[in-house]
């Protein structure tokens, strides 16, 4: 049997065909993902994911280690210095909201390529400053492309994994990048200290993430049959479905689990209907808040952390040395939360392993302050960055599936760019506490904080093992 190519257009459905006497609903694709053994994705897809995932993190990380070398060059003092990092996450709030929106109106296609062109034309651009307001514009454009690409490829995943698998693929998409930015960041500090120019050509690296576009494809990355039927085109939905049961072995047409019942349509026939504005009244309104309040709220903590570790840990008396060395391997935790992860993301509510990893995070925080002894202290440092690490995966999936189809781009990048402002207040909260009355009050603010965070996450709703369609209802 010949097939269409994954999302192309759908010819006019000749008289007796499934399409033309069944068609398709919300409910009706919904069931079918959900039956399916695996995603039916195809390699090239699962490679465009993969560097998605692995480019976002990438360019977060080399602003660390490539700022003193655009300080020195660009003669960066006082004030200036805060400029590019302060827009990059301005940038990331605009682009989240932006991306997102448009990837609810016109489709994941269109939300992802843009947000992986701003992504990548941003990092070839910042190769390219040559005064402190040129690097602060293009990092302001990087950080339009950082605010939605996590978060929209997280929904992307989830609309088209079932719904005992949502995690798991998220997860394993979250190890191989950890894995390559470990690599990767090994391989840089050679080109680095090359080079006076070694920052611009790790910067330059990061706009290969527009490798990634021509996979936005009917071949490849196809567009959501979940939101293509929330829109009303069931046709081109039914097609790509069929597509998918075709490539992990299923009779196609829709061959619906046992349970399946056509007293559901009335709620998927609804969570169709709902708006973007939709998340600013009841019942989305509580779930909006509690996602944006727990990120906004945890990375005020998190920057805090990961911008001032040294500082802290130099403030209750290891060396300078020894504090550096800390901060070095505790990069190497991620590795060993993300496998924790994959292993426990279908086994415990997503909720559950975030409030795990926060309060584990806060609890590692305590033994860094306690004033324990430099191995305490170092422990706590390690399994401050497991934590962060342990939590991100499940708090990025649960993020995406707690909010309706029509509105799930714009909600997830929201929740996560909005909530990246807490980095932006960090300075303001951390920092004056931190200079004024030591890394030990500092300190206890930040667990204060993840400790609140925790217990807002704890207040949502429970999403493991369950359809997307019975979650948004």
């Amino acid at each position: 049997m010949s097939h269409t190519p994954l999302g192309s257009p759908t010819p006019e459905p000749s008289p007796g065909t499934a399409t033309s006497t069944a068609p398709v609903s919300a409910r009706d694709v919904d069931a079918r993902i959900d039956a399916m053994p695996k995603v039916g994705l195809s390699r090239a897809a699962w490679f465009a994911l993969m560097l998605c995932f692995f480019f976002a993190n990438y360019d977060i990380s080399v602003l660390t280690i490539t700022l003193p070398s655009m300080r020195d060059e660009f003669g960066l003092a006082g004030a200036e210095l805060g400029y590019p990092v302060t827009w990059n996450l301005v940038g990331y709030c605009v682009g989240a909201y932006a991306f997102g929106h448009v990837a609810d109106r016109y489709g994941r296609q269109k939300g992802l390529a843009l947000t992986i062109a701003a992504l990548g034309a941003g990092g070839f651009l910042t190769a390219l400053s040559w005064d402190v307001w040129s690097l602060t514009f293009f990092r302001f454009l990087t950080g339009c492309g950082m605010g939605a690409v996590l978060a929209l490829c997280s929904a992307y995943i989830g609309e088209l994994a079932p719904k005992n698998q949502r995690g798991g693929y998220l997860s394993r998409l979250y190890l191989m990048g950890t894995v390559l930015l470990l690599v990767i960041g090994f391989a840089s500090l050679p080109v680095l200290s090359a080079s006076p120019a070694g920052w611009r050509y790790l910067l330059a690296f990061g706009g290969l993430v527009l490798l990634v576009l021509p996979l936005v494809s009917r071949h490849a990355l196809v567009e959501s049959p979940r939101w293509l039927v929330a829109m009303g085109r069931t046709q081109e939905a039914d097609r790509i479905v069929r597509q998918m049961e075709s490539r992990v072995g299923l009779p196609q047409g829709g061959a619906l689990p046992a349970d399946h019942h056509r007293e559901g349509h009335e709620t998927a026939a609804a969570e169709e209907k709902v708006a973007a504005r939709a998340l600013f009244r009841p019942p989305y309104l509580s779930r909006m808040l509690i996602v944006l309040g727990f990120w906004f709220i945890f990375y005020i903590a998190m920057y805090g952390y990961s911008s001032y570790l040294p500082l802290i840990l130099e403030g209750i008396g290891i060396s300078t040395s020894d504090a550096v060395l800390v901060s070095v391997l505790t990069r190497a935790m991620p590795l060993i939360s993300a496998v924790a992860a994959v292993l426990l993301v279908e086994r415990m509510e997503r909720r559950t392993m975030v409030v795990i990893g926060t309060l584990v995070f806060a609890a590692s925080l305590l033994l860094i302050t306690l004033n324990l002894g430099e191995t305490v202290a170092t422990v706590g440092a390690l399994f401050s960055s497991f934590g962060i690490a342990f939590m991100a995966t499940p708090a990025y999936t649960y993020t995406a599936e707690v909010f309706p189809t029509r509105a799930r781009g714009t909600a997830a990048a929201i929740a996560d760019g909005v909530g990246h402002l807490g980095g932006a207040v960090t300075p303001f909260v951390v920092l004056p506490i931190l200079t004024g009355f030591g890394a030990r009050p500092a300190s206890f603010v930040m667990v204060a904080l993840l400790v609140i965070a925790a217990g807002i996450i704890r207040l949502g709703v429970r999403t493991r093992d369950r359809s997307l369609i019975d979650i948004a209802a």
